[in-house]
């Protein structure tokens, strides 16, 4: 599917002057991939149902003003609203109001309170049901304009004596001798095949039941047992007298049509030694996605194999289409295993094409940035790099791809792929198996980021990087209570670099692995520091990244990392994001508890900004939520409520979680979340990350009874 056919997600309109409901549905039903937007009055609904029509509504009956009964009866008056499915939530159970919420039009009717679960299974449900409708009132209505039909094999179907009667030119037509069949309707569906049997069925009574045509191609085995194809088509008649309905009409052999139909179209389309697209089809796709405008970064990739028409030559034809088959499969192969083309959900996948004898095309649609195509160019020759064997020889080939991004580097098909070949041919100019983008500043973008890689790589073979510790404090009494452990990268050059200009290359070169060792190993060791200086044991929280989360026997490596430094997995805590979590929720659970299991205590890092399901969320072994500073910003005394921290930290505590709220910088913020009843904070506030050794008098304040004037000190040093 090209990303101009995507269909759009659905639109969820949540309508109830409950804002605790209402962000409660709106997390269930988001993480179900739907865009929800809120009503907090029946008025407010039908004024936005007039203007945009919702997929689904959810409608709460008890509201002031406008009820939910008035609501579902206005919706159904609207011009778009007569099939909108309306889910109708209350707190009331009795039989009355549940047979007058389905007079007045709603689809079904739910009872509240309401798990979140259920709920999203039920939306899910019902806009699959109303799809389902929609697309079989799309099919009546196109039945009803059918054409009339030109008579070939005729056929006479009279469904009061289910008699079908079959002309002499039709069992021709089929391969069936006339008369060898009973003429009851079940004996023609007989020689229907048998996936084609049903939709047959139907399409007949529905033409009767009707009074409408029938137009379709089914696939029949008459009694020789040869499969063909035939188009079926006829008409409904009417009886002026007796109003009965009867169906006339053709069939046709449509077999050596279709099969040539699908013969020219391959060779049109279609190479005929690889079967991958041709140039035509395609610069037909790329042209489809750029004029969509559909404004994600996109890469075109032309790679072109060297030495390829000296190897036809010398070896024959035959030898050339066997190595350039191999070629195309190993490229099919190099893309199925590729994980670093960042496509969201439902994106079309990667376009590849045989242009020429030896030039193959690749379209990438949906990265994350369009340096990511360098990666797949590089991969791409990786997998041409291992000799061929051709009969008794090993072959070498050298490969080429010239890159060239849409927008950037054209708009149309043809001058993006044009460009890319440029790039191709350039970079044979630079030496064997390389790649080149179409732009200069691609290409120093390119290099820039190889460069910060290959530094990366001698900042952790020459241990560059030391940790910052933020506080984490308890907000009633004001005493540190743990750290996070921030990485930072001591450049020999530029200095002092902080994670985000890094960790994403990190991330993507999977050096991340071996530098969340080194954090583990160098908290450890540092909490076994302080303990022999006689400070009490303090918790620190480390990031653990989606990729090094799924290593494999992930407890055990943690376990001998920790107690290699003298240090104790209960001293530790993980903190893990919501998409980490979530990316496969059910061995995601069996991770948890290995490392509960292990003493790790384990966090939802930056909570809110992601999709958890509240299902797993009551699943996961998890012992603190930290809510992500976005939510803590704006946070100010005297201004308007914010129902969603409410929320956060009612179920946080309804789940007797630990909450930890980030970046807290103001009193107003630290003032609300002690309201709240929020657990711990960090942030500016209380004080900047700093190296350990700074920390020393915080450990020592944490045990000492002086705590007001130590604490006035402390806040004053780290100030400066």
């Amino acid at each position: 599917m090209t990303a101009s056919t995507r269909r759009p997600l659905p639109l969820a309109l949540i309508v109830d002057d409950d804002a605790t409901f209402r962000m409660l549905s709106r997390m269930s039903l988001e993480q179900d991939e739907l865009l929800v937007e809120e009503a907090l009055s029946g008025e407010a609904a039908v004024e936005f149902a007039s203007s945009t029509m919702p997929d689904i509504i959810i409608l709460d009956l008890q509201m002031p003003g406008m009820g939910g009964f008035a609501v579902c009866e206005h919706i159904r008056q609207l011009p778009h609203g007569r099939f909108v499915p309306i889910l109708i939530m209350t707190g009331l159970d009795d039989v009355d109001s549940i047979a007058q919420a389905y007079e007045k039009g709603a689809t079904d009717f739910i009872v509240k309170p309401c798990h979140g679960l259920i709920l999203s299974q039920r939306v899910r449900y019902m806009l699959r049901a109303g799809r389902t409708m929609n697309a079989l009132r799309a099919r009546e209505a196109q039945l009803a304009q059918a054409q009339r039909i030109a008579r070939l094999g005729g056929w006479e179907w009279d469904p009061s004596g289910d008699r079908m009667d079959l002309s002499e030119a039709a069992c021709r037509t089929l391969g069936i001798l006339p008369g060898s069949i009973d003429p009851a309707q079940f004996s023609y569906l007989a020689c229907v095949h048998e996936g084609d049997r049903e939709p047959v069925i139907k399409a007949l009574q529905r033409a009767r039941a009707e009074g409408t045509g029938v137009d379709m191609d089914h696939r029949l085995i008459p009694r020789d047992g040869a499969e063909r194809i035939v188009r079926l088509r006829g008409e409904t008649q009417t009886d002026n007298h007796t109003h009965a309905r009867r169906l006339v009409g053709t069939v046709q052999d449509v077999t050596d049509e279709r099969a040539a139909e699908t013969k020219i179209y391959f060779l049109a389309n279609y190479d005929s030694v690889t079967h991958l697209p041709n140039r035509t089809l395609f610069l037909h796709r790329v042209g489809q996605v750029l004029a969509s405008g559909a404004g994600v970064p996109d890469a075109l990739l032309v790679i072109h194999l060297d030495r390829y028409q000296r190897i036809c030559e010398m070896h024959g034809p035959r030898c050339g289409e066997h190595l350039i088959r191999e070629a195309a499969e190993r490229l099919r192969q190099s893309l199925s295993s590729d994980l670093t083309v960042a496509r969201s959900s439902g994106a079309a996948s990667p376009t590849l094409a045989r242009l020429s004898d030896g030039q193959f095309a690749l379209f990438l649609t949906d990265l994350a940035a369009p340096e990511d195509s360098a990666r797949v160019a590089r991969n791409c020759l990786d997998a041409l790099h291992n000799p061929f064997q051709i009969e008794s020889t090993s072959v070498t080939l050298s490969a080429y791809i010239g890159i060239a991004i849409p927008g950037t580097d054209g708009t149309e098909a043809e001058q993006v792929l044009r460009n890319a070949g440029t790039a191709a041919q350039s970079a044979t100019r630079t030496g064997p198996n390389r790649y080149q983008f179409y732009s200069d500043a691609m290409n120093a973008s390119l290099a820039a980021r190889i460069g910060l890689e290959q530094d990366l790589r001698s900042a952790i073979a020459g241990n560059q990087f030391l940790l910052h510790y933020q506080p984490k404090v308890d907000i009633l009494s004001e005493q540190v209570i743990g750290f996070e452990a921030l990485i930072r990268w001591q450049h020999p050059a530029r200095g002092l670099i902080a994670p985000a200009e890094f960790i994403q290359v990190a991330e993507e070169e999977a050096l991340i692995m071996p530098m969340t060792d080194w954090v583990i190993r160098n908290v450890a060791r540092q909490q076994r520091i302080w303990h022999k200086s006689g400070l009490a044991p303090i918790a620190v929280s480390i990031n653990v990244s989606g990729l090094y989360f799924r290593q494999a026997h992930l407890a055990a490596h943690l376990k001998e990392l920790v107690f290699a430094e003298g240090g104790h997995p209960q001293d530790i805590e993980l903190e893990l994001t919501e998409s980490v979590l979530m990316t496969d929720a059910e061995s995601t659970t069996t991770i948890l508890r290995e490392l509960k299991e292990s003493g790790f205590r384990l966090a939802i890092d930056d909570f809110g900004t992601g999709y958890s399901s509240l299902a797993y969320l009551q699943r996961f072994p998890i012992d603190t939520l930290k809510i992500d500073r976005a939510f803590i910003k704006d946070l100010k005394l005297g201004k308007e409520d914010s129902p969603i921290m409410r929320a956060i930290v009612g179920m946080g505590r309804a789940l007797q979680l630990h909450l930890v709220a980030e970046g807290v910088e103001t009193l107003d913020q630290l003032a609300f979340l002690r309201l709240q009843g929020c657990d711990t904070y960090q942030g500016y506030l209380f004080g900047k990350p700093l190296p350990a050794h700074q920390l020393q008098y915080l450990l020592q304040d944490r045990l000492s009874n002086e705590t007001s004037r130590t604490r006035d000190r402390l806040r004053t040093r780290l100030a400066n």
